[in-house]
Parts: C-alpha cells; structure tokens; sequence
C-alpha cells in the first residue's frame, strides 16, 4: 500500500470518528458539563492508549525537550482543547461548531507558513477572507451583531488544535511514530485533568446511562483511536494539507448524524454560511 494510500485511509478513519463527536458531544453536556465531558475524553482515552503503548511497546521521552512538545501537544489536542471545544459545544448546534472547526485545515496553513515556510499565493489570502465571512454569517445570523460565547470558545479550540497539527506534523517528521505521538500527548492531557477528577466522577455516577455511552464513545473511539488514526494519517502524507483537507467532510458528517440523533435543524445563515466556507477552503487549498 502506498504512503498516500495510507494518509487517505487514516485521514478517513479518523473523520469517521471525529465528526460523530459534535452529536455525541452533545448528548453527554445534556447531563454533564464541559469540565466533566473533557476529564472523561481524556482520562479514558489516556488508559486505552497506555494499553495500546505496552503491547506496541513503549517508547519513553529521553530529554526535557520531548516532554515539553508532549505536555504542549496534551494542552492543545487533549485536555485545555478539549475544555475550550466542549464549552463552546454546550451553547451551540453540534453542526454550527463542525463548521467552524471546519476552518482549521486553512489556520494549520497558515501557521506552516511561519513553521515550514509554506508559501501562500494571494488569491490564498483571499479565500482566507471569504471563509471567515462564511463563520461570521453563521454566527451573527440571529445575534444582532453579538457574538455568541460559545463560537468564541469554539474558535479558540480551533486555533489550538490547528496548534496540536504543527507540532504533531514536526515530530512526524523526525520520525515519531502515530502511535507515540498519540499515546504520550494524551497521556499528559490526562495528568493535567487528574485534578479535575473527583468533581468528574461525581457528575459522571449521577449521569444517566445514554451519557455514560456516549462518554466511553467519545473517549475510546472519538479521543484514544481518532488521534492514532490522525498521527497514522500525518505520518504517510507527503504535506499536512493532504490530511486536514480531510476535515471539509466532518461538518456534513456531523449535521446529518445530528439532524437524526438531535432534531438539530440548522437555521438559513448555516445554509448560506457553509457553503461560502466549504467552497473557500476547497478553493484556498487548490490555489494556494
């Protein structure tokens, strides 16, 4: 099987499991809040891959500089992301926060401007503007100019993720394998989560048995596998593009699977607003 084989079928895994995530985030905050939710994501995936890492065998960090990238990655794909996403989640439509996590694949370019020295042509910069547009129609379509809170705390789960891609990208590239990568970055996400822990388990035994379910998908399938998945993905592209292109599907993903488990049905400024995105991203990375 070829490397570009391999990042499709990773990349495709991991959206079938990520873009589930929006909806089944949605039916765990209807009985926990975002603090739990996070704290059971990440704990849960932790232990997986843990288990994952002693049958693989475990390659433990040598230097204070490996840590340092591990515990940034744990904030910025696991614990604080993780917080940051599912406080936004709680306030608005699980397909309005697909959509703007959506915008991620254009950031994480953006940021290999500076990183990799990715050069980015104009009409890249224009598109750029035309995707924001897109998020600003979306969510200023019924808030007379203001801003909800939870696109603001979605953004910045974008913004932090697309941080999680560049640092992920470069220990790729020094040859870290998808699953060290995944198992040590989730691993420190769970020790900054531990002291959250006992507030977690006493809203997680109270929760009914619809949230425990969709807390074990989110971690299992959504956190432990989504990212082994992801680091597979990143590890046979030839660029980061050719697998954050991936994450344009999520949103139709996520709004069809929420439409038939939430009655979610977006209202017209997502109708006109996610096309004017999809189509600037799609655009953005073909002409950059």
């Amino acid at each position: 099987m070829t490397n570009r084989m391999k990042a499709i079928l990773g990349a495709s895994a991991t959206i079938a499991v990520w873009a589930t995530a929006f909806p089944f985030g949605k039916v765990a905050l209807q009985s926990v809040d975002a603090l739990t939710l996070s704290v059971a994501r990440v704990v849960g995936g932790a232990i997986l891959m843990l288990i994952i890492g002693v049958f693989k065998g475990l390659h433990i960090p040598t230097s204070w500089r490996e840590w340092g990238i591990y515990i940034l990655l744990g904030a910025t794909g696991n614990f604080v992301y993780q917080v940051v996403f599912n406080e936004g989640l709680r306030t608005i439509p699980a397909a309005t926060s697909s959509i703007i996590m959506a915008l991620t694949p254009m950031v994480t370019a953006l940021m290999a401007l500076f990183v990799y020295k990715d050069r980015i042509r104009p009409i890249g910069w224009l598109f750029t503007v035309t995707a924001f547009v897109g998020v600003a129609v979306i969510i200023l379509w019924n808030s007379t100019l203001t801003i909800p809170m939870g696109a603001i705390w979605t953004l910045i789960g974008m913004v932090l993720f697309a941080i999680y891609n560049i640092l992920n990208r470069g220990l790729s590239l020094k040859g870290y394998n998808s699953i060290t990568i995944a198992m040590w970055s989730m691993f420190t996400g769970a020790i900054m989560a531990l002291p959250f822990a006992d507030h977690a388990i006493d809203m997680i035994v109270a929760a009914p048995i619809s949230a425990k379910l969709a807390m074990l998908y989110l971690a299992f399938f959504s956190s432990a596998l989504g990212f082994v998945f992801w680091s597979y993905a990143f590890e046979h592209a030839e660029k980061v593009s050719d697998v954050t292109n991936f994450m344009y599907i999520s949103p139709i993903v996520a709004a069809i699977v929420a439409a038939f488990l939430l009655g979610e049905i977006p209202n017209m400024g997502l109708y006109i607003g996610a096309p004017v995105i999809l189509g600037s991203l799609y655009l953005f990375n073909r002409y950059r």
